[in-house]
């Protein structure tokens, strides 16, 4: 409702989520996608006459800024050579230790008086000539949690493990970011395409990885467990790092992560106490923390969550980069040239179409990043398998719910942790788009720069399908399933053909998941089934995670069904 001069907006809570209606054919389901309603055109008009005279108090702003530089510039010499061009900045921004150039000039974002407006500027680093600067312009963390605050539940530990190793990691190790040619088309509309071209044609060792994984576990993870993490880990040493702390920044309600240099500080402090438990060389995976952490302030920083047991699509990171790269970075400094549909998002909605095309020029501060479709995976059990494949599969939409594998958070340079918004992800897509009010002083301050505020929560539309979900019994939350793993939704039979062609081409091509080896591992659950709930049983409510009683209920009741022989229950065996 409107009161006076200023807007109200009743807050509401985001619908569920829907799951989509099955489609018989080998590609992702087409179907009409639920729209969210847009303001009508008089509220519109309103809030662009506000947003007119905004600018125009900002732009006025920014000019009294400009002034005030330029006379402080004709007193001061050191002052009029901290300015940068933009011809000098695209050839500094892409530093990195295997070019020849030795220059002494690094990016140190400076804020001016208007949260909108920021200004690459230039200093005389003092560490330049110790420390290498980071290969790319993107620094790309993807936080993991294994076993934290449970390391000594190792039943638990292993059936997650296996999860890691055939669900997620694949999805890691496919990334088509890591592809020299899609790398390429990648940066092709920038001024760096030259500088990234001769990187991607480098071996892997003499540049820094285009993403660093961390894996958080318990410092006291039970060391037959962390050998086969170890050794499950292997193909992927060059770019991850197994880090013994319970400790967790990064996307979520508290602030902290690697641009404050929170989570960077924590890594450098488990290398101090001997707490880092892969890769082997821990010499390079020092230098690869380390510069990544020094660099944090003048690269562009995502920060993407991706739990153990889930995986996301083989092109999700490509996406992501090109996103970055076109809407975190001003196309002054970027010289971004045209759009590649390869990476794009596709969208029927032609009020999108508009806002897009009228605000190419706009650069955000931060954006949110949210997989909008998913594929959860039941797996098979002696108690509930159908078809006999690795098990059941169900296309899911998220109207206004982030799901956490994916979710990634960006900031352009000059953004400091303060000024992004932190919600639970399942508030994430709904608070920023729905609840977000920009008619107080700290959600300007928090403003991602860009009109509307929609496009500051985006949901991926390409690829078409994002993230898949693992709902085992290793499932902490227990979401969306029952007793003995069964899913709660019920199956009809349409939806087990539809499951058992996915299994046959869709999930290995856009995930990297190898339909055998995931049956296997839902073969491995079950071989040590009841060993592994009454572990998750007994994690339940430990520090940083679930607690929900239904939870409780839940793998209690799977241990009284599996524990029942003809006498009854055994109690001395389900005592906890």
């Amino acid at each position: 409702m409107i009161t006076g001069s200023k807007m109200r907006i009743r807050r509401r809570s985001p619908p569920p989520t829907e799951r989509l209606p099955p489609s018989c054919t080998s590609s992702w389901p087409s179907s009409p996608l639920r729209k969210e309603p847009i303001l009508n055109p008089s509220k519109r008009r309103r809030i662009a006459q506000g947003t007119a005279v905004f600018l125009l108090c900002s732009l006025a702003c920014a000019w009294s800024a400009g002034v005030v530089i330029f006379f402080a510039a004709m007193h001061s010499d050191t002052t009029s050579q901290n300015i940068i061009n933009d011809n000098s900045l695209a050839s500094k921004f892409l530093r990195n230790r295997v070019s020849l150039s030795n220059s002494d000039v690094a990016l140190l974002p400076q804020t001016l008086n208007h949260p909108r407006h920021f200004q690459l500027m230039r200093q005389k680093s003092n560490n330049d000539e110790k420390t290498p600067s980071w290969s790319w312009p993107i620094i790309h963390i993807v936080s993991t949690r294994f076993m934290q605050d449970q390391g000594n539940l190792v039943s638990l530990a292993r059936s997650r493990l296996k999860l890691l190793e055939v669900i997620c990691l694949p999805s890691i190790m496919k990334q088509t970011l890591f592809d020299g040619g899609t790398l390429r088309s990648i940066y092709n509309h920038t001024k760096w395409a030259s500088q990234v071209a001769s990187l991607s044609d480098l071996d892997g060792s003499e540049a820094d990885p285009l993403l660093l994984w961390v894996i958080k576990v318990d410092p006291n993870i039970d060391n037959a467990v962390l050998k086969e993490l170890r050794a499950v880990l292997e193909p992927v040493k060059r770019f991850t790092v197994v880090v013994g702390s319970n400790t967790n920044f990064g996307i979520g309600v508290k602030n902290g992560g690697w641009r404050d240099g929170k989570e960077g500080n924590n890594i450098l402090e488990a290398f101090h106490n001997d707490k880092i438990f892969f890769p082997h060389d821990k010499e390079y995976a020092f230098g690869i923390v380390s510069r990544a952490h020094e660099a944090r302030s003048d690269r562009v920083v995502l920060e993407t969550r991706l739990d153990s047991d889930d995986a996301i699509n083989i092109s999700y990171f490509s996406v992501l980069h090109y996103t970055a790269l076109k809407d975190l970075v001003n196309n002054t400094i970027s010289e971004f040239l045209s759009n590649d549909d390869e990476f794009e998002q596709k969208t029927d909605d032609q009020n999108s179409v508009e806002i897009q095309h009228t605000a190419q020029h706009q650069t955000a501060r931060w954006i949110y990043w949210c997989p909008h479709r998913h594929i959860q995976w039941n797996p098979s059990t002696t108690f509930f398998n159908p078809n006999n494949d690795p098990g059941m599969l169900s296309v899911f939409e998220s109207p206004n719910v982030c799901v956490t594998p994916g979710l990634t958070l960006g900031f352009a340079v000059g953004t400091d942790e303060s000024h992004v918004p932190r919600y639970e992800h399942t508030q994430v897509y709904w608070e920023i788009n729905h609840n977000h009010n920009f008619m107080t002083r700290d959600s300007i301050e928090r403003d991602c720069g860009l009109y509307p505020s929609s496009r500051c929560a985006v949901f991926v539309e390409n690829p078409y399908v994002s993230a898949f979900r693992s709902r085992a019994m290793t499932s902490a939350g227990m979401h969306m399933m029952e007793a003995l793993g069964e899913p709660s939704m019920e199956m009809p039979d349409f939806y087990t053909e539809v499951s058992n062609k996915l299994w046959k081409g869709p999930i290995q091509d856009y995930f990297g998941i190898d339909p055998e080896k995931a049956k296997e591992a839902a073969d491995f659950l079950m071989d040590i089934y009841l060993e592994t709930v009454r572990d998750n049983l007994r994690g339940q409510c430990t520090k940083g995670h679930s607690c929900k009683l239904s939870s409780l209920e839940k793998l209690q009741r799977t241990i009284d069904i599996l524990e029942e022989e003809p006498g009854g229950i055994d109690v001395r065996k389900s005592s906890y």
